[in-house]
């Protein structure tokens, strides 16, 4: 009985060792700025890497994806800037006195060998009373190269029993927000090895004024919904 145990206690810490230990990436901050008669542009943005040189290729598919949207960004905005202010050459004197601005910065909420989740806040003012901000979300499987959808994270078959968990871990203290969230309100989903968030931007779920909203959800209340490992 004895030996029996001691045998079980062996494999059990020879399984354990064989289990692939997780690491994490190399995240470095990248800082850039433009200015011009135009726009103010302002990008702070992370950039991974690895010294293994295979999840080192696989972060250079991720790092391209990222830096692809935010010259998308840069050069729309650039583009609607040359357009308006033209219109204003033979007449200078009318010439709106603010520029047009886009501030891009990030949240990393994992960045292993495993998987990366990033979320992109972008804030833009083309004139008018304010700006506005929204968010783009990057789940990334490192080692299979491939960006999940919404869909490949979570059971969106059972969308009430997730909706149930968002509700209550909402919080509302102020009740400026006039709705309740929900997974398909969700703009932007990201993950940790603890819990998974759900950011809802401006005016979803309330007024502009009341900003945007985060709920935040263990994931072992998710159980099975939760579909990435």
């Amino acid at each position: 009985m004895k030996s029996t145990l001691i045998m079980a206690i062996g494999l059990a810490l020879v399984f354990v060792g064989c289990q692939p230990k997780v690491q994490n990436l190399n995240v470095k901050q990248e800082h850039s700025e433009v200015s011009s008669e135009d726009c103010d542009i302002q990008i702070d943005r992370s950039v991974f890497s690895a010294a293994d040189e295979t999840i080192n290729k696989s972060c250079m598919v991720l790092n391209g994806k990222i830096e692809k949207l935010v010259n998308d960004l840069k050069d729309s905005l650039r583009a609607d800037a040359t357009e308006l202010f033209q219109t204003f050459a033979d007449k200078p004197d009318e010439r709106p006195d603010w520029k047009y601005e886009l501030m891009v910065d990030d949240s990393v909420f994992m960045a292993t060998d495993q998987f990366v989740s990033v979320r992109l806040r972008v804030y833009t003012f083309t004139g008018g009373a304010h700006g506005m901000t929204t968010y783009h979300s990057f789940n990334y499987d490192v080692k299979n190269q491939k960006f999940l959808t919404n869909k490949e994270i979570l059971n969106y078959a059972n969308a009430a029993q997730i909706n149930t968990l968002l509700k209550a871990n909402f919080k509302n203290p102020d009740g400026c927000f006039t709705m309740e969230p929900t997974l398909d309100l969700a703009g932007a989903i990201n993950f940790n090895a603890t819990s998974v968030y759900f950011l809802y931007g401006q005016y979803v779920l309330g007024a502009y004024a009341c900003g945007s909203a985060e709920v935040v959800v263990p994931r072992v209340a998710l159980k099975g919904d939760l579909l990435i490992k």
